[in-house]
């Protein structure tokens, strides 16, 4: 079975084309950073319909998602190197977005989500937010220092399964962000995340047309609005093999 693997700011994928059937044991050998190829998730891609391709995501866990930002924007690379053009779609189970090239690399378009809703998380301040799969924003004062793995488990408990986040707006146009994916853990950046986090921080204040997300592996730029949010930052191949 041949893959590519790749990255956008550290969260990084197995990408395969499809269609492939995989078992949740078989994604999590895939995945696996000590014995197997190493990622946060495994990303099928299935036969297309005109410009638009069909993507399963199977968790490292090797449960199913639902969305994925960073996955969607390293497919969409992956698919313009070899099919060439400047955008394309892909249909998720959470809902279909259009891709394109961009300054700063890939970019992709999201539905506005609906309003966030807040949340009473142990007196913090807290948001329910959808982008095609759950999330959970926490707003904290230094989310480099935030007990993540216990925030996420109170989070959990009170939500449901999610993806959560800790933020902290540093300006309008900055947002500090680590993110705990559901069926993963702790990941150096979540397209998604960023998204619901800018869309969390606008429900309080306003923000910029385009919104900085310092994650631990790098930029993202969220750009809100209200009728769309796109997501745009690097998508890297980092190698390809067979196994």
């Amino acid at each position: 079975m041949k893959f590519t693997k790749m990255q956008g700011c550290g969260n990084d994928f197995v990408v395969l084309d499809g269609p492939v059937e995989l078992s949740a044991t078989r994604v999590h050998e895939l995945c696996d950073r000590r014995h197997g190829i190493g990622a946060d998730g495994v990303l099928v891609i299935g036969n297309p319909q005109g410009r638009c391709w069909p993507v399963v995501i199977h968790n490292a866990d090797g449960s199913l998602g639902d969305s994925c930002g960073n996955g969607a924007r390293c497919v969409a690379r992956y698919l313009l190197d070899r099919h060439g053009g400047d955008a394309l779609d892909l249909a998720f189970p959470g809902g279909t977005v259009t891709a394109r090239r961009d300054e700063t690399g890939f970019a992709i378009t999201f539905a506005a989500p609906g309003p966030p809703q807040p949340l009473a998380l142990n007196g913090r301040r807290a948001y329910r937010v959808s982008f095609g799969n759950p999330h959970v924003v926490i707003f904290v004062a230094d989310p480099a220092n935030a007990d993540l793995p216990a925030l996420a488990a109170s989070a959990r408990a009170a939500a449901g399964d999610a993806n959560v986040e800790v933020a902290r707006v540093v300006a309008s146009d900055l947002i500090l962000l680590r993110v705990d994916e559901r069926g993963v853990g702790e990941t150096l950046a979540c397209g998604t995340g960023a998204c619901a986090t800018v869309a969390a921080a606008a429900s309080e204040q306003r923000m910029a047309e385009r919104v900085t997300v310092r994650v631990p592996g790098g930029d993202l730029f969220v750009r809100p609005g209200p009728r769309t949010f796109e997501l745009a930052g690097p998508a890297e191949y980092v190698f390809e093999g067979t196994t």
